[in-house]
């Protein structure tokens, strides 16, 4: 008894913690509740996209997106903690010996919202002060991690985090306890039967929650993905983040309820140890994989410069590595299955898509059957003069790249390239019914890829703090395939 009481004390000394963040997340979003009115005249019924991440506003605080700048690797693995928004995304499509198919996601989001002093002012004046306490949750993250899969890398014996080196000089003796920065950690397993999903929130410079550069290393609280080697020299960019594993424990199954935190705050700590008793004290899906690449990383746009609009208004820096190889176990609902597949890699960092211009994104990660990867995405913005306008309709951006078998890339631009809505599935979770644009036709004619993409099952939304539709898809036409697809702001 006494263990679960401290087990749930402790759980709730963390929820009050991320209150905070939960409470600025939800006035970021609330304008992406809405529905916006349909057109009368179209023949498939679906609302225009209107803000993944709701009515956040750039700011001249935070370092913007500058052409002429080259991603560079490792480099570039690491935080970027003075730009507004980041994160870095995995999605794995997985089989089993016995023909089961999965469908599996991890992304870990960072929101810089440190805009109460100049970028020039932060420094590491609590280096010190979170140095031992990042020591004692990389210990307590990499145990767990152990304990799930023998091979994980070794623990690091020192540990110096983008977080420490980007605190907020003068306001750490107001809020000694976080820097600044925000972050956010989702997984969400299909299988063809059930969805299990969980999303998390920390603080940086807490200790629970960091992107390590070398080894490279993302943790958010027992969430750890960590790479085998300690260190690496520039140019030798894919052995800084492969070979790694992946390890995490989540979800619970779609049939129940867990505790919400963005709709009730319990009045007393009695009230949240009740709702706690409530809920199921073990994740319903352990997770251990081993990940290696063929191929090389890949730098989207020009040279990692990713312009989400014409005029290149919304853009990031953007690179992918698509040539991931998975193998290792699921454990869902204490059924250990064996899986191996292929995963996919983006990382991305801006200052220019968390505002009510970036209204949402089609995008796509495809592995074909003749080795080829695609990556495809259509972009719905509005600018200055939409606003005020009745028309019902966002200026789209177009854009993908072709990944050859042997890596090479090549950009195909907006006017060679067509993503076109064929179907629509109505989304029931959430507050009100969705409709989303589930299966599609991409055409490139200069390359003779013409995709019918249709989702692996129905219901693939992330019903979280920021809604969108996350999973695994199918491909029939010039190839065949599988791979997943993203979509935000519906």
């Amino acid at each position: 008894m006494k263990n679960h009481l401290g087990s749930a004390n402790t759980t709730f000394l963390r929820f009050k913690a991320n209150i905070f963040l939960v409470l600025v997340a939800v006035c970021f979003t609330l304008n992406a509740c809405t529905e916006n009115p349909k057109d009368e005249n179209e023949t498939l019924v679906t609302s225009t996209p209107n803000g993944f991440f709701g009515n956040m506003q750039s700011s001249d605080a935070f370092t913007p997106v500058k052409r002429g700048y080259t991603v560079a690797l490792p480099r570039d693995h690491m935080s970027h903690p003075d730009f507004q928004l980041e994160w870095w995304y995995l999605t794995f499509v997985l089989s089993a010996e016995d023909g089961q198919e999965f469908g599996l996601q991890y992304t870990l989001f960072r929101f810089n919202t440190g805009l109460d002093a100049p970028q020039s002012t932060k420094a590491n004046a609590n280096a010190n002060a979170n140095a031992n306490a990042k020591k004692s949750a990389e210990g307590s993250a990499e145990s767990n991690a152990k304990s799930n899969y023998k091979s994980s890398a070794e623990s690091s014996t020192s540990h110096i985090s983008e977080d420490n080196l980007h605190t907020n000089a003068n306001s750490h003796i107001a809020r000694n306890w976080t820097n600044g920065q925000q972050w956010m950690g989702h997984a969400s397993l299909h299988t063809a039967e059930q969805h299990y999903f969980e999303e998390r929130f920390a603080s940086g410079g807490v200790g629970n929650v960091y992107v390590n550069q070398q080894p490279f290393t993302t943790v958010i609280d027992d969430w750890v993905w960590k790479a085998a080697q300690a260190e690496v020299q520039t140019g030798a960019e894919s052995k800084a983040m492969f070979p790694s594993v992946l390890t995490f424990s989540f979800g619970q199954s779609s049939t129940l309820h867990p505790l919400k935190t963005r709709e009730k705050i319990p009045a007393t700590s009695a009230d949240s140890l009740s709702e706690l008793n409530d809920a199921p004290s073990v994740s319903a899906v352990k997770i251990a994989l081993n990940l290696n690449t063929s191929g090389p990383f890949i730098k989207q746009g020009d040279n990692g410069y990713s312009k989400k609009t014409q005029d290149e208004r919304l853009r990031s820096y953007y690179y992918s590595q698509p040539f991931i190889n998975a193998e290792g176990t699921l454990n869902i609902e204490g059924n250990s299955v064996k899986v191996a597949g292929k995963g996919w890699f983006d990382h991305e960092w801006t200052s220019h898509l968390a505002n009510s211009e970036a209204m949402g994104w089609d995008w796509f990660s495809l592995h074909l059957d003749d080795g080829s990867k695609l990556m495809a995405f259509r972009m719905h913005a509005m600018n200055e003069n939409m606003k005020n306008s009745t028309s019902k309709h966002s200026e789209i951006f177009t854009t993908a790249s072709y990944i050859a078998e042997n890596g090479t890339k090549e950009t195909i631009d907006q006017a060679n390239v067509s993503i076109t809505p064929t179907a629509y599935e109505t989304i029931n979770e959430g507050e009100s019914a969705r409709s989303a644009p589930t299966a599609w036709r991409i055409q490139i004619p200069k390359k003779d890829i013409d995709l019918f993409i249709r989702p692996f099952k129905e219901s693939q939304w992330n019903n979280s703090l920021f809604p969108y539709y996350e999973g695994r898809v199918e491909i029939k036409g010039s190839h065949s395939g599988s791979g997943f697809m993203e979509l935000t702001g519906y």
